[in-house]
């Protein structure tokens, strides 16, 4: 589960914090995370393989001593804190890298020659998402609209990220406005998971608070003219009167 899950959800933080967030984490520190956690990943499960070769039970917090289990358990012990340490430098990284953004360069529109589609978007990406809806006709769009083949079948490059992303500039794309329901409906959920252990009273009360979130947020209007929309800080999503006139109004409006 830590290998095959949470390493890669550490990858994942690493190659989508700038779409997030608009600047890269630190490469230093994130070559200290890596291996700190690789080291303490094997350090703190490898053993765990040898004590159960040798007979140590599963999920248990103590032991009798003469059995041969303390040197690989300590060893063990000792993988964990390297893991913790390796989280540390993850969450120093998260803090250096946004004090350095301050004052460093743009990161770019494609900063790891990206495939997916949401690399079509700016860096942060914008609220609306996408100005426009892309067109799909293939596996990894964004990576085709950049590269090619020659007559020899060798990949070539024939646009940049600049020629292919969108500027973000989209200002008629409407948002849902913001809604409590959902979270009503999140907070039934940890009732109905502590009455499933405990007492079906709180189930109910979970599943009360679940249909209240579902039904109010089925009915719940999704054009609120008067709701903020992300792209007007007065929350008016509609276009603002223009004082021009047009020519051809000019010439029908009566004179005098």
């Amino acid at each position: 589960i830590f290998g095959g899950s949470l390493l890669g959800i550490f990858a994942g933080f690493y190659f989508w914090w700038p779409k997030v967030f608009g600047h890269l984490l630190g490469e230093k520190l994130g070559k200290w995370n890596f291996w700190l956690m690789i080291i303490g990943f094997n350090m703190t499960f490898g053993p765990m393989h040898i004590l159960g070769l040798q007979g140590m039970s599963r999920r248990i917090d103590s032991y009798s001593p003469g059995f041969g289990f303390e040197f690989w358990n300590m060893f063990a012990s000792i993988g964990s804190f390297v893991i913790a340490l390796g989280v540390l430098m993850f969450v120093i990284n998260i803090i250096t890298s946004a004090r350095k953004a301050r004052t460093a360069p743009p990161v770019g529109l494609d900063p790891w020659d990206a495939r997916s589609l949401e690399w079509f978007t700016p860096n942060p990406t914008p609220a609306h998402n996408f100005d426009d809806d892309i067109q799909v006709s293939s596996l990894d769009e964004f990576w085709h609209r950049k590269y090619g083949e020659d007559e020899n079948g060798r990949v070539v490059r024939v646009a940049t990220a600049e020629e292919v992303c969108q500027d973000g500039s989209a200002t008629d794309t409407h948002l849902p406005s913001p809604s409590y329901w959902p979270v009503i409906l999140a907070a039934g959920l940890p009732f109905v998971a502590f009455g499933l252990i405990y007492t079906l009273w709180f189930c109910v009360l979970g599943g009360i608070l679940i249909f209240m979130g579902i039904y109010g947020w089925i009915f719940e209007p999704v054009d609120d003219p008067d709701g903020p929309h992300g792209h007007h800080d007065d929350g008016d999503d509609h276009d603002e009167p223009s004082d021009e006139v047009s020519t051809e109004t000019a010439e029908e409006a009566p004179v005098g």
